[in-house]
């Protein structure tokens, strides 16, 4: 399901898979913008997303600056 209140479940969220890579850059504060290059869903091609980050501690969190775009998602670092 979607965690983001208010964004409509699409195929990636009910799977619970998306990925994409693109040119990076850096915002302002807490942001950065990502030009997708290639991805797991076609319709993100060519597509340009607007992300925020918040770090705590050994978690990384991202979050789309518009619902529609998808989900928040959590990173935690493991010790190795």
């Amino acid at each position: 399901k979607n965690l983001v209140p208010g964004a409509p479940d699409t195929d990636d969220t009910v799977e619970g898979y998306e990925s994409y890579y693109g040119a990076l850059t850096v915002g302002s504060g807490d942001s950065f913008t990502v030009h997708i290059e290639s991805s797991s869903s076609d319709k993100l091609v060519d597509q340009t997303v607007v992300r925020t980050y918040h770090i705590t501690g050994d978690q990384l969190v991202i979050t789309p600056q518009n619902a529609s775009e998808g989900r928040r998602v959590t990173y935690e670092r493991v010790a190795g």
